[in-house]
This record gives C-alpha cells, structure tokens and sequence, in this order.
C-alpha cells in the first residue's frame, strides 16, 4: 500500500549498498578516492506542508595523510506511486532532485553530477521504525538498506 511521507523523515545511515555506480565512485559524491576512501552517508529527510528537503552527508576519511572531510549534497525530494517497471504494479516511489553540493568552500550545482544518478529515483520495498530497504528503479539488483539515526 501507499507510505505516508511521514514515515520517511528524519536522520537515516546508510548500512549496505550494491549499486556499482556507488562502488565505482568510491561513494555517492565520486570525490572518495586517492589518498582518501569513503567514510560513510547520512540522509536527513525533512518535510513539512510546503517544503520537502533532502540532506546528505558523506564522510571522505584521509588515509596516508590525507585529509578528512565531509560532502554535503543538498535537493528535494518527492514520495509517489507509479508502475513499477518489474511487476507493473503499483510501488511507492522516491525520487530526489539534487539541487547542490558542497565541500569545504566549493559549492557546485548538483544538476550534471553523474554519480548521484543511483539515488535520483528509487523503490521503496520495506520500512519500518528502524529500516528502510530501497531498491533501483530501472535495476532491481542495486539495494540500499538504512537504519534510523
């Protein structure tokens, strides 16, 4: 059945990804990498009448000497119900519109930055207080798994 946008807010941790977008990009940003890996992703999902904000926080972790820092990726975001591509049922979709991204005194627009792409619309397949399993819409192999902050 339909999700309330509800259900969905608040501060979620990124626990298990299979998205090879994100394992080839060391990452959601693609900045992980080099004398630096990939440290961890928050999402805050916010939404109030008129407003549906979405934030995520990548950690990038020095390694070598390398320094740390964290990248945050700035949009909106939007919970419906459409066919799914698979079983031509209904499923609830999210989808996410990144609007910037941020680290240390750079600010980009997030319109053209191709690693984003595997969370731009996904499935949601379960949730509960604590868990959240999302999966591709076009690829039904890439998995993202949340725990609740």
């Amino acid at each position: 059945g339909a999700v309330s946008k509800d259900e969905l807010l608040g501060e979620w941790e990124l626990l298990y990804s299979s998205s090879s977008t994100m394992k080839y990009n060391e990452g959601l940003s693609g900045l992980a990498g080099g004398l630096t890996r990939f440290g961890g992703l928050k999402q805050k999902i916010i939404g109030t009448k008129y407003l549906s904000d979405v934030e995520y926080t990548e950690q990038v972790v020095g390694k070598l000497g390398g320094k740390s820092y964290e990248v945050k990726i700035t949009g909106d975001w939007d919970m419906k119900t459409e066919l799914s591509l698979f079983t031509g049922k209904p499923a609830n979709v999210m989808s996410v519109t990144p609007d910037n991204v941020v680290y240390g005194p750079r600010r980009d627009k997030a319109d053209h930055w191709k690693s984003l792409g595997p969370m731009n619309m996904l499935l949601l397949s379960y949730i509960d207080e604590d868990l959240r399993i999302m999966r591709g819409n076009t690829s039904t192999d890439t998995l993202f798994i949340w725990k609740r902050c």
